[in-house]
């Protein structure tokens, strides 16, 4: 039986003997006096000395010395006084017999009180038992409940969070189609045959199911998995639902760092975070390539093929298709990425654009915060012209990579990072969308002249 059961028939019980009509009580003694007094033994005639008006106790205007005789009918009027009031509200009296009989009669009236009040105590006190036991019996049973309850409210609540920040946050592309990506279990409305399950609510499932299965996802910043784990597109290409298609596809390449593998694994985050990056930009083009062919770098092809699922039914992508690509991998399980780049060279667009991907690195350290490194998708590493055998990673010297010259970054070339929070104050430029303002961004240009300000 469950808790709610156990609950619903306690109540039952507590209802059902709270309102139980009192049962027959032992005689009042009032009754018993009065049937003992009613015909006193004549031979017996004690004295009292009353203290009471003897219109009061006797109902006659008579005045008694202190040495006056009853008559047992004025015995018997005596007693309705002392028991608690005749039938005409005559009230106690405050007689004394001598030490003895005074104690006597203090006992029986006291006595006859706590007669009289058990039924009342009984049934008031029985129904508070009864709620004691249900109540420790619940709170005996309700851990185990709870702790599944929480466990779901929770899950529920980070559900909704996720769905809410990207609803507050949807591109304008989005909004005329956002039921159909999903939007509308924002209002619970759900139909049959999956209409409603739009890829919005996809992408947030396997965003928690990533959490639930990588340990590193402890580590990220709760904005920065929001920000830059859960959208679901990155700039203007067609929405696919591509997500959970990443996430299986890549389980079993990182089976060794799932949580229930690293039990005892001493590797920090940080570490883990850098071999899983180069892990995949190994193995994803060749995982997710067709007819045993990998993913390849093809130059011209934004804003045709850049969608990842274009890129791999084609095969191939220039820069920006497969940057995509890499950081919709890394965010399938749970890697905050974004992607970086140059609407273009020297600030000219005739010289060209380039896109490539940066990933946000825990520190090692407590307390401090991460950092932002990038990379360029293996296929794309020199726009196809150096061995793609030696994947791109976050520990290859900067200089390595054959944009980052001091020459490329001499205050003429901006660079942007992608955002998806409406609250950015600038707009990612993009070239083949001049002049659109759709997709929100962050001048990275300070960091790149820096970084690559130094290489020759």
């Amino acid at each position: 039986m469950g808790i709610g059961a156990v609950r619903f028939h306690s109540w039952c019980l507590v209802c059902f003997f709270s309102f139980l009509p009192p049962p027959p009580g032992p005689r009042p003694l009032r009754a018993q006096l009065i049937k003992h007094t009613h015909k006193p033994t004549h031979d017996i005639k004690p004295t009292y000395r009353a203290s009471v008006p003897s219109d009061t106790l006797l109902g006659s205007s008579r005045s008694h010395s202190t040495n006056n005789t009853m008559d047992p009918e004025e015995n018997y009027a005596l007693t309705e006084a002392l028991v608690g009031g005749g039938e005409n509200g005559t009230s106690s009296a405050d007689i004394s017999m001598g030490s003895t009989d005074h104690q006597n009669i203090t006992a029986t009236k006291k006595c006859s009180s706590r007669i009289r009040n058990l039924p009342t105590l009984f049934f008031i006190v029985t129904p508070m038992i009864i709620f004691s036991a249900v109540l420790f019996i619940s709170t005996a049973l309700i851990p185990t409940t709870t702790s599944s309850s929480s466990s779901s409210k929770q899950g529920t609540s980070l559900r909704d969070s996720m769905i809410n920040y990207l609803a507050e946050n949807m591109m304008p592309y989005d909004a005329p189609n956002s039921l159909a990506l999903g939007f509308s279990k924002l209002n619970h409305q759900s139909k049959v045959d999956g209409l409603s399950d739009g890829i919005v609510n996809q992408t947030v499932y396997y965003s928690i199911q990533a959490k639930n299965l990588y340990s590193w996802t402890d580590s990220i910043p709760h904005d920065v998995y929001m920000e830059y784990v859960l959208p679901y597109a990155v700039l203007t290409e067609p929405r696919t639902d591509h997500r959970p298609l990443f996430f299986d596809a890549l389980k079993n390449i990182l089976k060794q760092y799932e949580r229930s593998s690293i039990v005892n694994n001493t590797q920090s985050t940080q570490d883990q975070i850098k071999d899983v990056v180069k892990l995949i930009n190994t193995r994803l083009w060749a995982q997710m390539g067709r007819d045993s062919k990998p993913i390849v770098f093809k130059a011209s092809q934004t804003p045709r093929i850049y969608d990842p699922l274009s890129v791999i039914a084609y095969g191939y992508s220039s820069c920006t298709g497969l940057a995509i690509m890499l950081l919709s991998a890394l965010r399938s399980v749970g890697i905050p990425a974004r992607m970086a780049g140059t609407p273009a060279w020297y600030g000219d667009p005739s010289k060209g654009d380039h896109s490539w991907v940066e990933v946000y690195v825990v520190s090692n350290e407590t307390g401090k915060g991460g950092q932002w490194i990038f990379l360029e998708p293996t296929p794309g590493i020199a726009e196809g012209t150096e061995d793609t055998a030696n994947a791109d990673n976050l520990d290859r010297d900067p200089c390595k990579r054959w944009f980052c010259k001091a020459n490329r970054f001499n205050g003429s070339t901006k660079v942007y990072a992608t955002r998806y929070d409406k609250q950015a104050a600038i707009f990612f430029p993009m070239a083949w969308a001049e002049g659109d303002k759709g997709v929100m961004g962050e001048d990275r240009t300070n960091y790149y002249s820096e970084v690559c300000g130094k290489c020759k």
